[in-house]
């Protein structure tokens, strides 16, 4: 009994030292930790105060920077040049700051300006390309369509109509009409032209190619305008509207302004029993036109008469009611009433631009050969839906 007493304290003092050194280690961990703490604690007190030394730095050097306008050492062409900030970073106190081998920085630019090659000065450049003047194409858009697969038209129109209906005695003759026909040959005209760009021109800037290709077929397309308006059917030309024979002419006699010869080129139309509906003229006499006064002394515009209008918030003007198309391709002085049912325009070949570099000596001299054209044939099928009248014989 006594034996198992004593074994039992022995085992219960092993278990009580084994708990107090354990209890000692750790407490000696606790103790190692709270120093390192305090340690960090210090070290951070100690940061703290070197970063607020940092920031007093760092403001004192953006002060320095914004004073730099007026107190330099290096010229404002280096500043253009380089650029501020790159500046300022390669200045040696400033290197020596960042570095630590200084407590502050300091730079210092002279206050000299000076207009070295342009440095003061700089431009700026426009992307793409200023574009010259362009005639507004308008009187394409008031001409019927039509397409052809040949390099001529052939069509049959009629020529003579003489309407001999009459009330009939029973028994008697009837009375007999007349109706002729004519035939006519109308070929297929080409409108075009060409223009040499040098190869390097097109590489070095790609705007150029598709600006070259817009003026080549403006330039067509203008032309085009020109000859339907004016073309006199002799050599290559087109049979135009102004062709003798395609259109009658109105004398102004009897009339004393524009306006009464409009109205008397509407009325021959009518009285031929078609339908004007559009009149051709000259910018420049429409401007007269719509300016021209009364009577001398008197402000008000005839136009504002009644004559013309201006309906579409003022974009179509309408003379007796007619649509106007200014065009600089009708020359100044005439004035063109049509009804457009009365001819039509057979396109061949739609406008084409085609680039080339096989042409003359295009390879030796780096060149690119631009070509636009197109084909086409204006066909009036009668002189009297078209009437024109001289504005500058009206007294």
């Amino acid at each position: 009994m006594d034996t198992l007493e004593t074994k039992t304290a022995e085992a219960l003092e092993s278990i009580k030292a084994q708990v107090k050194t354990e209890i000692k280690d750790r407490t000696d961990v606790i103790d190692r930790q709270i120093t390192e703490l305090s340690s960090v604690k210090a070290e951070s007190k100690e940061y703290g105060v070197k970063l607020d030394s940092v920031e007093k730095n760092i403001k004192a050097l953006g002060d320095q920077i914004v004073a730099l306008a007026q107190k330099h050492d290096t010229t404002t062409d280096e500043i253009s040049t380089k650029g501020f900030g790159k500046l300022v970073m390669e200045s040696k106190s400033i290197q020596g700051f960042i570095n630590g081998e200084t407590t502050k920085g300091k730079i210092e630019v002279k206050n000299t300006i000076l207009n070295n090659g342009n440095s003061t000065s700089q431009h700026d450049t426009l992307q793409g390309l200023v574009p010259g003047a362009m005639a507004e194409l308008t009187v394409m858009p008031t001409i019927p369509m039509g397409q052809t697969d040949s390099n001529s038209v052939f069509y049959s129109k009629e020529s003579n109509w003489i309407n001999g209906a009459a009330s009939q005695v029973e028994g008697a003759t009837k009375a007999t009409s007349t109706l002729t026909f004519a035939e006519v040959n109308e070929p297929v005209r080409t409108i075009a032209h060409t223009l040499k760009v040098s190869k390097q021109s097109l590489s070095d800037s790609p705007f150029l190619e598709s600006y070259v290709e817009m003026r080549m077929k403006h330039g067509i397309e203008d032309e085009k305008e020109n000859q339907v308006i004016n073309g006199d059917g002799s050599g290559v030309n087109m049979s135009g509207l102004l062709k003798t024979g395609n259109h009658s002419v109105v004398s102004p006699t009897g009339t004393v302004d524009i306006f009464g010869l409009a109205n008397k080129l509407k009325t021959a139309i009518k009285v031929n029993k078609y339908k004007p509906a559009v009149f051709y003229i000259n910018p420049e006499d429409w401007g007269n036109a719509e300016t021209e006064r009364r009577a001398s002394g008197d402000n008000a515009f005839v136009a504002a008469s009644g004559a013309v209008s201006y309906p579409n918030g003022g974009l179509t003007p309408l003379l007796w009611g007619l649509p106007v198309v200014q065009s600089t391709n009708v020359a100044a002085g005439t004035l063109i009433c049509a009804d457009p049912s009365t001819y039509m325009y057979v396109e061949r070949e739609s406008t084409v631009v085609e680039m080339f570099e096989q042409d003359g000596d295009n390879v030796e001299k780096n060149l690119i050969t631009v070509r636009a054209e197109v084909r086409g044939a204006l066909l009036v099928f009668t002189a009297s839906g078209v009437a024109t009248g001289d504005i500058t014989s009206i007294t």
